[in-house]
């Protein structure tokens, strides 16, 4: 059986970024919705960190699911696991590298258009600066710890 080549650079970044967006967008709405629940359901124990810990959790496992899927779609077709295959490592730095890229590009263009005119969001991700940089940094996090427990590096041995 026949597979389908990785594809080159330029292929890996772009499914990163597709992943990756797909699963950031869907991870908001469901904060939005556990921020939401949490904010009406009567709390007895109200806090103040219940909403920064909703979005680190969210980011550690967005970011362990947006690496996956992208890794997985950027390794192309293959008989073994694409974390075993030789370059999985390249691919799983490329990957993590325009994750980045794109978490600095979305935290620069909130600033621009909400938190340096002054609005006052919430706990809500993008509306707060601190909620969406906890949960950008959790994010890239997951991807990092994604890195380490799906990519098997082969070393060769002397």
């Amino acid at each position: 059986m026949l597979s389908a080549p990785a594809p080159g650079l330029a292929g890996i970044i772009l499914r990163s970024l597709a992943f990756l967006f797909f699963w950031l967008v869907a991870a908001d709405i469901g904060g939005v919705l556990a921020c939401l629940v949490f904010d009406i359901a009567p709390l007895r124990y109200d806090s103040g960190a219940l909403p920064y810990a909703i979005w680190f959790v969210l980011g550690i496992f967005t970011g362990l699911i947006a690496f996956g899927t992208a890794a997985e779609a950027a390794a192309g077709d293959g008989n073994e696991d694409w974390g075993r295959r030789a370059g999985a490592g390249r691919i799983a730095n490329i990957v993590i590298a325009a994750g980045a890229a794109l978490l600095l590009a979305l935290g620069l263009f909130f600033n621009a258009i909400w938190w340096s005119q002054g609005v006052n969001g919430e706990y809500f991700v993008p509306d707060s600066a601190p909620h969406t940089i906890t949960f950008f940094v959790s994010v890239l996090a997951g991807m990092v710890i994604g890195r380490h427990a799906l990519v098997e590096d082969r070393k060769t041995q002397p």
